[in-house]
């Protein structure tokens, strides 16, 4: 976590800045909860500018977040067309409403330079950052590989996949999180309200379900639900002792050089315990099945057998 004195205070916006943001709503977006077209509020962006500014301030001065705009559409989009619509064969898709997302940008925004221009985001992140992208982590990745096979040395990889991320994070930590890197009061305050008391209806046939209520999680389909999510894992990388880590977004592999493949072996399995520490302690799950290691080097240099085996709370972890 950081020990930088600095603080984030959400700041309020302007007419001209509301009425930009309508105008910039894209056709052809699915409705949410609340059945507001894009395109109606762009035609009527002249005249609720206004209004919404006193809306969003309201918001970001008093540290809450309507609760109107918690509610979200969830649509079940079939995952093969040939296939019967079940629910084994069908992926959710959440849709807010778009005044909601609107807000969400504003505080988006606020928060990443916040974080960026403080130096708060590990310099391993690769994404949501300006001139970086996937190519970045893996050009990143893959060269430090390429130095250390220069070297004459064994590289191992480990794969990570976390269960239902977004779904596990608890405000509690995050709001705590939060505090450390220097958010004030109001500002928490918001956060707070917009995760809390949150609930989602199912759409299918031009009908909603009754609500469900989320006590836990990040909003899927947000524009901050990211943000948050990035900043919830930030300090994943502080736990590592051995190894180095390459994260965009929620994709982190984790990867260590040595001389042997013993050496490497021990490294990853070191902070592999060091990670399932983390994991508890954020209450997150590491899902071992899918979570995958792999051993680089050269051909010549490749183990006959067995290359490098991990394990976790007595899972092996698969070999790739």
């Amino acid at each position: 976590m950081s020990n930088k004195i600095c603080s984030f205070s959400l700041q309020t916006v302007s007419v001209e800045e509301v009425l930009n943001l309508l105008k910039s709503l894209p056709d052809g977006k699915s409705t949410g909860y609340d059945l507001m077209d894009n395109f109606l509020l762009r035609c009527a962006a002249p005249q609720i500018a206004v209004p919404l500014r006193y809306i969003f301030n309201w918001s970001l001065e008093k540290g809450m977040f309507a609760n109107v705009w918690k509610h979200a559409k969830l649509c079940p989009i079939p995952k093969d067309c040939k296939e019967p619509a079940t629910p084994a064969n069908s992926r959710p898709i959440s849709l807010l409403p778009t005044l909601s997302k609107i807000l969400e940008g504003i505080v988006s925004r606020q928060i990443w330079e916040y974080m960026e221009n403080n130096d708060l985001i590990t310099a391993n992140q690769h994404a949501y950052r300006k001139n970086h992208s996937t190519t970045t982590a893996l050009v990143d990745m893959t060269d430090q590989w390429l130095n250390a096979m220069d070297n004459g040395k064994f590289v191992g990889v480990l794969f990570l996949d976390f269960s239902a991320a977004f779904d596990l994070v608890d405000h509690e930590i995050i709001l705590t999180k939060l505090m450390h890197y220097g958010f004030k009061e109001v500002a928490l305050n918001w956060v707070q309200s917009y995760l809390t008391d949150r609930k989602q209806s199912t759409y299918i046939n031009g009908s909603f379900s009754s609500p469900h209520a989320l006590n836990c999680g990040i909003p899927q389909g947000s524009c901050l639900g990211p943000l948050l999510y990035l900043i919830y894992t930030n300090d994943l990388s502080y736990a590592l002792a051995e190894t180095q880590a390459t994260v965009f977004a929620d994709d982190t592999t984790i990867y260590a050089a040595g001389q042997s493949v013993q050496q490497v072996q021990q490294a990853l399995q070191g902070d592999l315990e060091n990670i399932r520490e983390w994991v508890c302690q954020n209450k997150l799950v590491l899902n071992t099945k899918k979570t995958k290691v792999m051993l680089v080097c050269s051909t010549r240099k490749r183990p006959k057998q067995h290359g490098i085996q991990l394990s976790m709370g007595g899972v092996q972890i698969e070999e790739v």
